[in-house]
């Protein structure tokens, strides 16, 4: 991905970060301005990223590594149409020892998705600083849910 193509799929993960979770994302603070910089220098860096597009506009974003789903996030207007499950299936497709992920454990619509598809929370915790929320650790294996 091409640095000019980023601004649409860093606006897409913050919109989608403020539906799932909008008062974690209002005491978290994080300005607009400083998502592109923490996108381009980590989330791309530390993962593989693959964006989902309709109409050549990003709706949907994955970024794995080593197994981990670090980020599936799906544009609000774009939930419910299959595309995260698009992306969680070519993640599946490409982790061949299977998947794990966290997600907030007061994120009952993700939960739910997860669990429809296959995954197991394994372990109930904290998050780290600075989020410091309660979550939970969801694992797949191939051979879960009928799917390789």
């Amino acid at each position: 991905m091409k640095l000019e193509e980023l601004g649409p799929v860093v606006r897409l993960w913050r919109r989608a970060r403020e539906g799932a979770m909008p008062a974690l994302e209002a005491r978290m603070g994080h300005a607009p301005a400083d998502d592109l910089a923490f996108f381009r220098d980590s989330v791309m860096r530390e993962n593989e990223v693959f964006v989902a597009l309709r109409e050549e506009e990003p709706v949907a974003l994955l970024g794995l590594r080593d197994g981990v789903v670090g980020y599936l996030y799906v544009d609000p207007p774009a939930q419910r149409q299959g595309v995260g499950t698009a992306l969680l299936d070519l993640a599946k497709r490409r982790s061949a020892g299977g998947l794990s992920l966290f997600t907030h454990r007061a994120n009952r619509r993700a939960r739910d998705f997860y669990e429809r598809r296959g995954f197991r929370a394994v372990r109930f915790g904290m998050s780290p600083a600075p989020e410091r929320e309660p979550d939970v650790l969801y694992r797949w294996d191939p051979g879960d849910d009928g799917e390789a």
